[in-house]
């Protein structure tokens, strides 16, 4: 059982100053921010206090914050006091299971929502935004698309996974001579899926009648 708090004390430091430091917040300027947002009285030695949870002092070991404090923060820095703590590697429970979901990683997801915006119901960008992004993501072109990206990743790992061992210098420019015609060849091949990918999205635009008076 102390193991186990132990290690939520660890992730909380940790994971605190990831946060504050992802904000540029320093103990003071956080203290502050967390009042003008929510109405509360922080201040510096509040802040400190969280900082070294678990820590020792003239009144024994620092403990957690209390709970509705930890919410705060978590709520402050858009994310889950399950995070904070360690219980998901992921900045909530929500992004941790479409990253199961869907077999990416927390970045991914993030760059997603970045486009998508789903909280965002009212705004009329965002849902332009995630129209374009759903028809572009279902089209039926897409999966070549995907797969000639795909080839043209491959192509740049390549030489870093085989390692090889070349007898002469004339094999060895060979070899690489032979993965730079792969690069452009996949280039070229994902530039044209690209463009057919377009094609096949917009090929019928709206005309638009242009009534112009002399």
């Amino acid at each position: 059982m102390d193991d186990l708090l132990k290690e939520k004390e660890t992730y909380w430091k940790i994971r605190l100053k990831k946060c504050m430091d992802a904000g540029r917040y320093t103990q003071a300027s956080f203290a502050e921010a967390l009042n003008n947002k929510y109405g509360t009285s922080y201040g510096q030695k509040d802040v400190s206090r969280w900082m070294n949870t678990g820590a020792k002092n003239k009144n024994g070991e620092v403990g957690f914050p209390k709970f509705d404090t930890m919410h705060l923060i978590a709520d402050f820095f858009s994310v889950d006091v399950g995070y904070l703590i360690g219980e998901t590697d992921e900045t909530s429970f929500s992004v941790e299971k479409a990253c199961s979901y869907m077999g990416l990683n927390g970045e991914a997801i993030k760059a997603i929502r970045e486009i998508t915006h789903p909280e965002n119901e009212a705004s009329y960008m965002r849902k332009h935004m995630r129209e374009s992004f759903n028809k572009f993501l279902s089209a039926e072109g897409f999966p070549n698309f995907f797969d000639r990206l795909h080839d043209l990743h491959l192509a740049s790992i390549l030489p870093n996974q085989e390692n090889r061992v070349f007898d002469t210098q004339d094999s060895e420019i060979d070899y690489i001579r032979g993965l730079e015609f792969k690069g452009k060849i996949a280039r070229y091949e994902l530039n044209e899926a690209l463009i057919l990918l377009v094609n096949e999205l917009y090929s019928n635009q709206p005309q638009v009648d242009l009534n112009i008076k002399e």
